[in-house]
């Protein structure tokens, strides 16, 4: 059904365009229904464009990064324990990499040439070597967090060592990776990426981390949050002297998915639990505006490149991963006004479908 449904899109879209009804889209949304194992390719009109339905081999696509030429698609399969490399202009399955067990988020280190895989079954991270001209996608090194030299020094004072999320500094030397899964085994760890060691360590109680991180647009910040269904935090560290600088809470529960505004004068955050936000200024830490209602059960966020549009990913009624206390009721993609803060509409692709659950969302610009 599938299938036929996005050839007649394709025949369409061809329709309309040698007709000159519509100017070719200037970028795509991917969104991972990670209850059925599908990608959902969406259009600036806020239509799906394709289907993409993944091999067996991969179950449950969780998260997705691109490589800074939005040539290929990392996507981290927490069922099946690898992460999955797909040719973006085609939508062809190049590579499937073993990662491990619990495999979560797949980030492309700045300069392409590695991937950090957050492994949560394994409690470690697992790098990906890359040669994007020659199309290689290699695994390398690996660290399990509770081996690293530092973390055993300081060991007693972690409940758990399982890596979730993680962003790199603006000169890929870095990572700081949340653990988790949930907020009782929270904590914060900073990835060296050239020596592949952890160079500081941050246990809960001193940062209470198991979701996102962002760096701020002049690279100056990492902002990472953690939450639950009880509670939301959020935290800024300078990343020059890896250094806590400010703490807040996030208005709501279960602060989870983070993102910037196109010009950086923004970061936005959403509750999961709450189903709200919160949009702080990445320049002085202040929280200047809080979003009512996301949709239920807001995820990941994107935004389209002109900043108009906030894309949030809105999980299911069955949900493949996290507290059933966060169960939503339209599994599909939330649009919502940058500028209003209003939910402007709801994209769901597989209405209906109580297996449908929307996690992970990326946006690849489209080049003429």
């Amino acid at each position: 059904m599938k299938a036929s449904c996005t050839a007649l899109i394709a025949i369409v879209t061809a329709i309309g365009l040698s007709l000159g009804l519509a100017a070719a889209p200037d970028y795509e949304l991917w969104a991972l229904d990670q209850g059925t194992n599908t990608i959902y390719v969406i259009t600036p009109a806020l239509e799906v464009s394709e289907v993409i339905e993944l091999p067996e081999e991969i179950d449950m696509p969780h998260m997705i990064a691109f490589d800074s030429g939005f040539r290929y698609a990392f996507i981290a399969n927490p069922a099946s324990g690898n992460t999955a490399v797909i040719r973006a202009s085609d939508r062809e399955v190049v590579a499937v990499l073993p990662t491990g067990p619990g495999s979560h988020f797949a980030g492309v280190v700045p300069g392409d040439a590695q991937v950090i895989v957050d492994v949560i079954a394994d409690a470690k991270l697992v790098e990906i070597r890359l040669d994007l001209d020659n199309e290689v996608f290699a695994l390398g090194r690996e660290l399990v967090v509770a081996e690293d030299p530092l973390f055993m020094s300081r060991a007693d004072e972690f409940p758990g060592s399982r890596p979730i999320c993680h962003d790199h500094t603006p000169d890929g030397r870095y990572a700081y990776v949340t653990l988790g899964p949930a907020l009782a085994d929270s904590g914060l760890v900073i990835l060296d990426t050239e020596s592949f060691r952890l160079s500081h360590v941050f246990p809960p109680s001193e940062v209470r981390t198991n979701c996102g991180a962002v760096a701020a647009p002049d690279g100056r910040h990492m902002f990472v949050n953690g939450g639950s269904v009880d509670e939301g935090l959020w935290y800024v560290f300078d990343t020059a002297t890896h250094e806590k600088i400010h703490e807040d809470d996030s208005r709501g529960t279960d602060a989870h998915g983070v993102w910037l505004t196109p010009d950086g004068s923004e970061l936005w955050m959403v509750n999961r639990h709450s189903s709200n936000g919160i949009v702080i200024d990445p320049a002085t830490f202040e929280v200047v505006a809080e979003i009512e209602f996301t949709g239920t059960s807001p995820d990941i966020i994107t935004m389209s490149p002109d900043g108009r549009h906030a894309f949030i990913t809105l999980r299911g009624p069955e949900p493949r991963s996290g507290p059933h206390a966060i169960a939503g009721g339209t599994p599909g993609v939330a649009v919502l006004e940058v500028a209003s803060r209003q939910l402007v509409s709801i994209i769901e692709p597989d209405r209906g479908n109580p297996a449908s659950d929307f996690h992970g969302i990326g946006l690849r610009p489209l080049h003429p």
